[in-house]
């Protein structure tokens, strides 16, 4: 989860491609925000200053749609950053509408040919069970984000959204197991957020695990001085 399309670091990418190849795993998932979709915030929009005004939308998009290509996965879920194009189809400016028309097109028909199945970015209708576990792009960001969707779908959870690869148990029956990958992008490339201490915590992260009909066994991998240790 987390790749951001153009920000993705290819070192990384590149271990937990390799991994993948090696695990052979039954179930693939991206997690969401495969696109970074900076020229479509509102600041960027609105804001003749922004330097996001003048990115490329297409490369952006031909990016992240390879990386999904190489990742080759089973489900895809929508994360917040896919969610602006999909959510300025509404926009009151008939230009604007129209064009994030045209890439939600481009988006859904993307993921059609890999036939996988894509998720909306929906606190409801966005979560994707595997096995009793529910796994989402991930809905708020704060310290204890990763608690609070535990403990919100009762059940363990795997998640994106934050940046920040962690586990944690859940306060209620059973202490359900959350696990958030962090991200794959070049984290210094998020100028926005280098400011702020809460990015100190970020860091790069997959999970891979087990799973059969009602539990699941999730592990979290994050490379240790750059070299990722996975058991394969």
């Amino acid at each position: 989860g987390c790749t951001h399309a153009g920000h993705l670091d290819l070192k990384a990418w590149g271990e937990v491609m390799k991994f993948k190849d090696r695990w052979k795993p039954d179930t693939t998932i991206h997690l969401g925000d495969f696109l970074d979709t900076s020229c479509w915030r509102a600041g960027a929009r609105n804001s003749a200053d922004d330097p996001d005004k003048s990115s490329s939308f297409s490369d952006d998009y031909l990016h992240g749609i390879g990386h999904l290509k190489e990742l080759r996965p089973d489900v895809v879920l929508l994360g917040n950053h896919e969610w602006r194009i999909f959510g300025l189809t509404r926009s009151s400016s008939a230009v604007v509408a129209y064009a994030a028309e045209e890439g939600v097109k481009a988006i859904e028909g993307a993921i059609k040919k890999l036939k996988a199945q894509m998720l909306p970015y929906d606190v409801e209708k966005g979560v994707y069970l595997l096995g009793n576990m529910a796994c989402v792009h991930g809905y708020s960001c704060g310290e204890a984000a990763l608690r609070d969707h535990t403990e919100q779908y009762g059940r363990p959870v795997l998640m994106a959204h934050t940046h920040r690869p962690e586990q944690v148990r859940g306060r209620t029956i059973g202490s359900p197991m959350g696990t958030c990958v962090g991200t794959l992008m070049r984290i210094q490339d998020a100028a926005y957020a280098r400011h702020r201490r809460a990015t100190l915590r970020w860091a790069h992260g997959c999970a891979f695990g087990e799973y059969c009909a009602d539990a699941v066994q999730t592990w979290l991998a994050t490379p240790v001085k750059g070299e990722w240790r996975f058991p394969l």
